[in-house]
């Protein structure tokens, strides 16, 4: 440093000389560290600019006594108070050493008080390694809290849709598993507390703020309680208890003694409805839970948000309609329409759609697919496909039309949410530029919205791309599903799998239709009737 620069002590004033020859050599931030630590009186900054680029010669301050100076420390703090580094700085000719308790005086008036390394600050005092860095001090960093959670108390189980064992290993073939019955009074859910967490100190003291942990809120529902604290659901009433789309439903029975026709008209009900008879031609039944009907449906409409029961059949004279959030079950369906988000189990279905989530049993007495169309996300169980007399009878297997649909909403949803998240990666750019210059009222309410976007934005983009996941999934994985004839599938059948479709020009006996590298296949039927629940 001394063979670039020479700081000279004369009577009429400090000079500065730097060598014209070692110009190139010139730090000039050590030049000024060197000037600041002689302590000279008065410095002339711009004399020393006009000699730095050019060298020479250079008056830069009036007369005065030199001063030696000894060894010093320089603190730095990171920006986010995380960190905080030292840097020892060299002593001229004879200058003192510095004492430990300079040194922690040094930390103190730079604001360091937390976190402080004892070991790595002996250690830097007594190695006098200059101008090296030396983190000395760490932030104690946040803990975070942990969320609430829901424990649920009773089964929130698909439904098997399967005769109730009784004693003695005997089934009661007239109900059916279709839903998890509960009593007054009983606990449906109870959550745990979030935990609050612990926040950090910053190396200057200074708070860290955690993430606290966010409770579990209870749903929301019908006929339900909750104890003094709300940290517990109970049952208000007895009758049944469902779990569908985040609401916990406990529904009375809405019972219709008879036939649904003109002494009763339309029904729209926030429950269950059962009817002892039949559902007459033209009436319409709601239900946000099951449908259980005793008798026959005619050109009806069946639309529940639960399971659908009809112990005889449809005559549905292509009116006739079956929509249901869970599973069906019925004796036969003529040219009706079953849609279910789970499983179907009919007889006989005769010229007739059906649409499911799940499988599609026709394995009753008849047991028969005969005319019509079939949509099934899952497997096909039947005695008979098609007819004698080759009646046209198409069979799906794969994904539902309606979750191909919803896919599509879904992959649109996304492309809003990324259009929406280059929207607000441009707000942060500007909100970063305009900080301090910005009124600091409106800066703020910016700054917050664009937060609290930004959150929502990724909650709604972790929820679609899950979901997308699943359906995707489920798309890549149609042609897993097969169908299973018990005996006969007639000529005039029709059997798509994926994109491909199997025509069946002569009669197959007991066969299991399959995807095999681009074609569907038959071989033996893999499962047995026995099997089937």
């Amino acid at each position: 440093m001394y063979t670039v620069f020479t700081v000279k002590y004369e009577e009429d004033g400090v000079y500065l000389e730097i060598n014209e020859e070692c110009l190139a050599n010139l730090d000039r931030d050590g030049l000024m560290q060197h000037l600041s630590r002689k302590k000279i009186h008065n410095l002339s900054n711009d004399s020393v600019d006009s000699i730095i680029g050019s060298g020479g010669l250079v008056k830069i301050a009036p007369p005065q006594i030199e001063q030696t100076y000894g060894e010093d420390l320089s603190v730095e703090v990171a920006q986010d108070e995380s960190e905080a580094f030292i840097e020892l700085l060299a002593p001229e000719h004879d200058g003192p050493y510095l004492e430990q308790e300079y040194v922690k005086k040094k930390l103190a008036e730079a604001g360091v008080v937390h976190g402080i390394d004892e070991e790595t600050l002996n250690m830097v005092i007594n190695a006098r390694n200059y101008n090296v860095p030396y983190t000395v001090a760490l932030a104690t960093p946040q803990v975070d809290g942990e969320d609430g959670r829901l424990v649920f108390h009773f089964s929130t189980d698909e439904r098997t849709g399967s005769p109730v064992e009784i004693s003695g290993g005997r089934v009661d073939l007239r109900t059916l598993d279709l839903f998890v019955s509960c009593t007054e009074g009983q606990l449906l859910i109870s959550r745990t507390p979030a935990v609050e967490g612990k926040p950090g100190i910053t190396v200057r003291g200074n708070a860290i703020k955690q993430r606290p942990g966010k409770d579990a809120l209870l749903p929301k529902g019908k006929n339900i309680s909750y104890n003094d604290d709300k940290t517990e659901m109970y049952a208000s009433c007895s009758g049944m208890v469902e779990y569908v789309n985040n609401s916990i439903n406990v529904s009375n029975v809405y019972k219709i003694n008879g036939d649904c026709d003109t002494r009763i008209g339309n029904i729209d009900f926030d429950g269950s409805v059962i009817i002892t008879g039949s559902v007459r031609s033209g009436y319409t039944i709601k239900a946000t839970d099951g449908i259980n009907v005793g008798g026959c449906v005619e050109s009806a409409k069946l639309i529940a948000g639960g399971n659908v029961e009809v112990k005889g059949g449809m005559q549905g004279s292509g009116r006739g309609m079956i929509e249901a959030g869970g599973s069906v079950t019925i004796m036969y369906v003529e040219q009706g329409a079953i849609v279910a988000d789970g499983s179907v189990k009919v007889d006989v279905s005769i010229h007739s759609r059906i649409e499911t989530g799940g499988s599609l049993h026709a394995t009753g007495r008849r047991g028969a697919i005969i005319g019509g169309h079939a949509a099934v996300a899952g497997d096909v169980f039947a005695n008979y496909l098609g007819a004698v007399s080759n009646t046209r009878t198409e069979v799906v297997v794969g994904a539902m039309p309606r979750k191909r649909a919803r896919l599509a909403v879904i992959e649109k949803e996304l492309e809003r949410l990324e259009t929406e998240r280059i929207k607000l990666d441009q707000l942060d750019t500007y909100l970063a530029k305009t900080k301090g210059t910005m009124n600091n009222e409106t800066w703020t309410r910016l700054y917050n919205s664009s937060k609290e976007n930004r959150r929502q934005n990724t909650e709604d983009t972790v929820a679609f791309t899950e979901e997308s996941s699943l359906l995707k999934y489920e798309m890549e994985h149609a042609t897993n599903s097969k169908v299973h004839v018990f005996e006969t599938t007639f000529t005039g059948s029709q059997i798509v799998i994926g994109s491909n479709a199997l025509k069946i020009n002569d009669e197959i006996s007991y066969s299991t239709f399959m995807y095999n590298n681009g074609e569907v296949i038959y071989g033996p039927c893999e499962m047995n009737k026995a099997d089937i629940k």
